[in-house]
């Protein structure tokens, strides 16, 4: 886990540039404090020079040998596996190729074996002289073999390409920003601020999504112009003598694509995959050579990864021992959860270590929060989030476990009872409809009538659309309410709606802090087999997850068959409301920008869009 910087130029890379360049390495020392390197590479004849590295003490200072050469290479490393020297980046190939890679290859080991039994021999135990080997084995099909979260450069001395990546799923985050003469790929937007040739001005159309409906994340399109996220599940290979401008905006190849074919299997069978496939994504997981905890909050998600944690323990003999970390915020009935992860931790047993988000507030925190997440944000849960974070560091932790993606998969949200309601109700399968809400009523103390209230308004909601009665101005809006099926909106919520910002989110809140974070629901083959399973699997008899439920035997049934959903919720009101002289002072920063009217009427994201536009002075 680290951050990365790539600097290209068809011709070549001035003194200014370099120092720029160095300049973007800097902003993001707190994604890898334990090492730093940089090289650069003349990509027509493949000469090079290592200008800096920590492990062989060199630092050269820029000078006219800058420009002979046009591709500059920066790392900046947390120290995650193998901690050794070895695994200094940017690392160089037995054939002269270079790599620059943030993240982490969970199953490295079984692809080391599988190059090794092919003649391939290894200098290091890292994961990321297994990518270089890989690559120069089976070229592009190597992202096939890889189980892990990822975004790399790769400079192919052989064929002199370049080859980027981002994961199946864009857990690691890589952007980029295109002109004429070549490119800047980085691991946070803040970076392009170091030059001095580029001038960031707002997105208006993300901006608006963000104001309309709180959406962040939802393409490749950013807060800023002409600044692009590269695509999940895509790859390139460039030719630098044939570099033209937005090549990486047109031209990136899609080489993943999630299966979403429903298929039938009987429930046992279900859990028992279930089981094995959620234990193994734990056990790769749980590969480092650095001390890791939980996250912890008394729901079924973090939970049924701390069991699994558990096993892998005991299976393995393993030293390793159970701390979990949690926000929590006393006297919020709604919004604490110290009731539930009490249980957990008493019955595992398992450490844990609680922050209260609520009394640790400062504003100098909100401001430091906001800067480093790169965009606005919608909700002061990813504030107690960061304040965790804080917690994890100030405990010498450097890897954090946490339940992303289980929603998004196995049909968390309370919006997907509603949709699958609705698609019931479109079939004309009034028996299953109104047993399932009767059943669902009763786990939550509702009356039914609010239910088919909900589903009923959703449905002519729906109609009116199809009619042109009903009009949305935001696109994202309409899209949302033109879905019609459980499976698309799962699928939705996965790749645009919810999980992309929430990923986004983490990364930026766990680097800032200088920690991994891992999430064992977003094991590739977990989500294929979530999106492989029949809707009665995953919202059943009123539950919903209701295959985890039943998976996870050994858990408390006050935690499997817990009735509130809370998806870190905070007492954001209260919160606010306490702190409301501190936040007002935002208000007039967005108004600068935006005109003198309130541009929502949610306040924290009023508040953090003021708080964006000031850290980032835009």
């Amino acid at each position: 886990m680290c951050g990365i910087s790539v600097l290209f130029h068809k011709e070549s890379i001035t003194e200014e540039r370099y120092i720029e360049f160095l300049k973007s390495m800097q902003l993001i020392n707190h994604r890898g404090p334990d090492d730093e390197g940089i090289v650069l590479i003349n990509t027509n004849t493949g000469d090079y020079i290592v200008t800096r590295s920590q492990i062989e003490n060199i630092n050269l200072l820029p000078s006219s040998q800058t420009c002979s050469f046009n591709l500059a290479l920066g790392h900046k490393r947390l120290s995650i596996i193998d901690l050794s020297a070895n695994g200094h980046q940017p690392m160089k190939g037995k054939d002269g190729s270079w790599l620059v890679f943030n993240g982490e290859i969970y199953n490295y080991i079984e692809v080391r074996e599988e190059l090794r039994k092919s003649g391939c021999v290894f200098k290091t135990n890292s994961d990321t002289e297994v990518i270089l080997e890989a690559y120069r084995t089976w070229g592009k099909n190597c992202l096939h073999r890889f189980n892990g979260m990822w975004s790399f450069f790769l400079w192919d001395a052989q064929t002199k390409q370049f080859f980027i990546s981002n994961d199946r799923f864009g857990v690691k985050p890589l952007y980029y920003k295109e002109d004429a003469n070549g490119f800047m790929l980085v691991s946070e937007t803040k970076q392009l601020k170091a030059y001095k040739n580029i001038t960031l001005s707002i997105n208006e159309n993300s901006l608006k999504n963000f104001i309309d409906g709180g959406y962040t994340d939802t393409d490749e399109n950013t807060i800023y112009n002409n600044v692009f996220r590269f695509k999940k599940a895509h790859c390139i290979c460039i030719e630098p003598k044939s570099y033209q401008i937005n090549l990486i905006q047109k031209t990136q190849e899609r080489y993943y694509q999630i299966n979403q074919k429903r298929v039938s299997i009987y429930e046992r069978e279900a859990i028992k995959k279930f089981r094995e496939l959620l234990y193994d994504a734990v056990r790769l997981r749980m590969r480092a050579d650095v001390n890791f905890g939980f996250a912890i909050s008394g729901g079924i998600d973090s939970s049924a990864i701390l069991y699994m944690a558990r096993h892998v323990i005991q299976e393995e003999n393993s030293q390793n021992e159970l701390i979990g970390f949690s926000a929590i915020f006393p006297g919020y009935e709604k919004a604490d959860e110290s009731k539930y992860i009490k249980i957990v931790a008493n019955d595992l047993p398992c450490q844990t270590i609680y922050c209260n988000p609520l009394e640790d507030f400062s504003i100098d925190t909100f401001e430091q929060h906001v800067y480093y997440q790169d965009e606005p944000l919608s909700g002061t849960s990813f504030l107690a989030q960061w304040n965790v974070y804080q917690k994890v560091q100030k405990n010498n932790i450097k890897i954090l476990f946490n339940g992303q993606g289980a929603d998004e998969v196995f049909a968390g949200y309370h919006h997907h009872f509603y949709r699958y309601c609705r698609q019931l109700l479109m079939k004309g399968d009034l028996p299953q409809y109104f047993t399932l809400v009767n059943q669902y009523a009763e786990i939550k103390g509702v009356k039914t009538d609010n239910i088919h209230r909900i589903v009923f308004n959703e449905i002519k909601l729906r109609t009116k659309m199809l009619l042109g009665i009903a009009k949305f101005d935001n696109v994202l809006a309409k899209n949302w309410n033109r879905i019609s099926t459980l499976d698309e909106m799962l699928l939705a919520d996965f790749n645009v709606f919810q999980l992309p910002t929430y990923l986004r989110v983490d990364d930026r809140n766990s680097m800032a802090h200088s920690i991994e974070s891992r999430h064992p629901f977003m094991d590739y083959r977990l989500v294929e087999f979530g999106y492989s399973l029949s809707s009665n699997l995953l919202i059943q008899n009123g539950w919903q997850k209701y295959i985890i439920r039943q998976a996870m035997r050994e858990m408390p049934s006050e935690i499997k068959f817990r009735k509130d959903k809370k998806g870190f919720t905070t007492p954001e009101d209260d919160w606010l409301n306490k702190y409301k002289n501190e936040f007002e002072d935002y208000l007039s920063y967005n108004k600068s920008v935006l005109g003198k009217k309130n541009v929502t009427s949610e306040k924290y994201k009023n508040y953090s869009l003021g708080a964006w536009i000031k850290v980032n002075r835009v």
